[in-house]
């Protein structure tokens, strides 16, 4: 049976006593007091600490854990008891076994608790609330869960204001089963506080982002919005600040956001399709920009291949080049006498020799000398002659080869194994009598280098304008490539710039000519081998930028409906409004009253609407790739705090 001390004295109690709670234990107490003739029990000689009382206060303000300060603290006291002889400096004298001492300790401080109220009823009060508050405080970050909290949307309001009712009902329920209260009631005053401050919350968030709104004036506003549509557009084309960059620097400097994927295209298509400023703010930045694009794709040509030149002036040039350095050297060496031998002996005598002989002895005649003489002997016709080397000079000899080469060249011109198989065999003989020329006269072998390398300068620059022909292969582009010096490439790259020159020259649109171009075949293959992967990269790039930019000229211009024009339009807003009539003769009056709203409203939706869209077509035309940045997600910060303070507020204020 449990002990207490009341003012002094003890009294033993019943155990139904144990199974009360504080409040009750204190009335209890305070009853048995009176009936000892006493107004109030007092501890015996206990002082009175209003600073300890208070932080008393406090804990007990805590939900849950507040509801375990006196038998926590009776504990503590119970054990010190045993320290100090009995005697606690809050509970006063305790005495008998651990089990009654701890229950004198409880009781006592149970009255005590009851005393200060009474004495200091504010300050009470005060400690607990400051004591729920501050224990709910850590709750505000935790109550919601993000994705909640950061939802925009009086949907996602309500669903916060709901969650934090339940929450707050739940703890308040808690608190006072932990205490021996009433249940219902601390439930509902948990619920109030937690719905009521977290919709107070709401309304002061609300309310401050609708002064920052209004102070961003209506452009501001329109930016924002039109912000918000560029980024819903972009997350649909996969579109992120990075990869916008990266594809902006690809396309070119006239490139645009516009032209960053299919529903960015769609988007200037959606804009386009209402009549007002950012139409013809949209459509004569694009129909400008497509007006350049012969210019853009000139450029990208000249870059990567060198600017447009005369090809026939290229090959003047070359001749003039060719004759003005080995002439010199050809001078020199003509009129070096022949000097027979035994290799030059075997040249006349072949078929090849003298069939080239009769036109080089005509070219002789030109000039009143034969290359013949007689030999002594008489024929049908008379005396017979031959070829006398003792009265050839080295032009002779340079007649002679260059007859070969025109007969070589009338071989060519045959068909068949046996035209090739006679060609390479005078070819074969012009080469012996080069080289026995080339023994003769150094000179002329200098003057015959010097031609022969201005010769392959020739013969590349024509090479050249026939590179993107069919004929072509990459194969075959790459072993010629390879034979070629430095000289011999500038001049067949050369060629192939007057071959796309010609190409484009014969079309109406450049950059349709360079698509079609650069689409055939293995014709971007044939263009890396020439140019090298850099610049044949960047003009590949340029005619897919032009592609780029047709594509949403002709999205903005015009074109069917697609799926994704019908979701831009339902993103960009437009000039629709619902039809009054036809909703009430259908029964659908709330359609009807929509109607009815959107008319009498109608001159400021079409100007909050055009704003909207001029603010959009501004982003369309600009290069401004944090338009994909995602939004941080921004969450409420106010109203969880507001709510736990309540939460933390009521539950005490509810108990006293």
């Amino acid at each position: 049976m449990p002990t207490l001390t009341i003012n002094g004295r003890d009294v033993d109690v019943g155990d139904e006593f144990l199974n009360l709670s504080p409040e009750q234990q204190n009335a209890t107490v305070d009853e048995i007091a009176h009936s000892m003739g006493v107004g109030k029990s007092t501890q015996s000689d206990a002082p009175q600490h209003p600073v300890f009382d208070a932080a008393r206060s406090f804990v007990q303000g805590f939900p849950l854990v507040g509801g375990f300060q006196p038998k926590i603290e009776a504990a503590a006291d119970t054990g010190l008891s045993y320290l100090t002889g009995g005697a606690t400096p809050e509970a006063g004298t305790l005495s008998g076994g651990i089990g009654e001492r701890y229950h004198q300790a409880l009781a006592n401080i149970s009255s005590d608790q009851q005393q200060f109220a009474q004495q200091h009823p504010a300050l009470n009060t005060g400690a607990q609330v400051a004591g729920g508050i501050a224990s709910t405080a850590p709750l505000a970050s935790i109550a919601i869960p993000s994705r909640l909290a950061q939802a925009s949307g009086a949907l996602a309001a309500g669903g916060r204001i709901g969650l934090t009712g339940l929450e707050g009902a739940a703890l308040g329920g808690t608190d006072a089963y932990a205490r021996g209260d009433n249940v219902t009631q601390g439930a509902v005053m948990g619920a109030v506080g937690g719905a009521g401050g977290q919709a107070l919350g709401e309304a002061i968030s609300g309310g401050s982002s609708l002064v920052r709104a209004l102070m961003r004036g209506s452009e501001g506003r329109a930016a924002d919005r039109a912000a918000s549509i560029v980024r819903q557009l972009g997350q649909s084309d996969a579109l992120s600040p990075d990869s916008a960059e990266a594809e902006l620097a690809r396309l070119g400097p006239a490139a645009t956001l516009a032209d960053l994927g299919p529903n960015m295209q769609q988007a200037a298509r959606a804009v386009a399709s209402a009549p007002g400023s950012a139409q013809k703010q949209l459509v004569e930045a694009l129909m400008n920009r497509q007006a350049q694009a012969g210019q853009r794709i000139e450029g990208a040509m000249d870059a990567a291949m060198g600017p447009r030149t005369n090809i026939l002036d290229s090959a003047d040039r070359i001749s003039s080049s060719r004759s003005a350095l080995a002439s010199p050297w050809y001078d020199k060496a003509m009129p070096v006498p022949v000097a027979d031998s035994p290799e030059l002996q075997e040249i006349i005598k072949t078929p090849a020799f003298m069939s080239a002989l009769a036109k080089a002895n005509t070219l002789a005649g030109n000039e009143g000398r034969s290359l013949y003489s007689p030999t002594g002997n008489m024929g049908m016709h008379g005396p017979e002659i031959a070829p006398d080397v003792s009265k050839m000079t080295l032009q002779d000899l340079h007649y002679i080869q260059r007859a070969m080469q025109d007969n070589i060249g009338e071989i060519k011109t045959g068909a068949g194994f046996k035209d090739n198989e006679a060609s390479r065999s005078v070819a074969d003989v012009r080469r012996k009598l080069l080289g026995v020329m080339d023994d003769l006269s150094p000179e002329y072998a200098t003057a015959r280098g010097i031609y022969s390398d201005y010769s392959k300068v020739a013969q590349a620059l024509a090479d050249g304008q026939k590179v993107f022909s069919n004929a072509t292969t990459p194969d075959m582009l790459q072993r010629t490539l390879a034979g070629l010096g430095e000289s011999e490439k500038a001049a067949f790259t050369e060629g192939a710039r007057q071959q796309v020159a010609q190409m484009m020259g014969t079309a109406r649109n450049d950059a349709n000519a360079a698509k079609a171009l650069l689409d055939k075949g293995y014709n971007r293959e044939k263009m890396a081998l020439i140019l090298g992967d850099d610049a044949a990269g960047g003009l590949n790039n340029a005619v897919d930028a032009e592609r780029a930019f047709a594509a949403t000229t002709q999205a903005a211009r015009g074109g069917s409906m697609t799926d994704r024009n019908m979701l831009a339009q339902q993103i960009i807003p437009g000039d629709q409004k619902t039809p009054v009539l036809r909703s009430l003769l259908n029964l659908r009056f709330g359609d009807a009253a929509l109607g009815a709203g959107e008319r009498l409203a109608s001159g400021a939706i079409n100007a909050r609407n055009e704003r909207t869209r001029d603010a959009i077509a501004r982003a369309l035309l600009s290069r401004d790739a944090t338009a994909f940045a995602p939004v941080a997600p921004t969450q409420n910060q106010i109203a969880p705090n507001i709510a736990a303070a309540l939460i933390g507020a009521t539950l005490p204020a509810e108990r006293n």
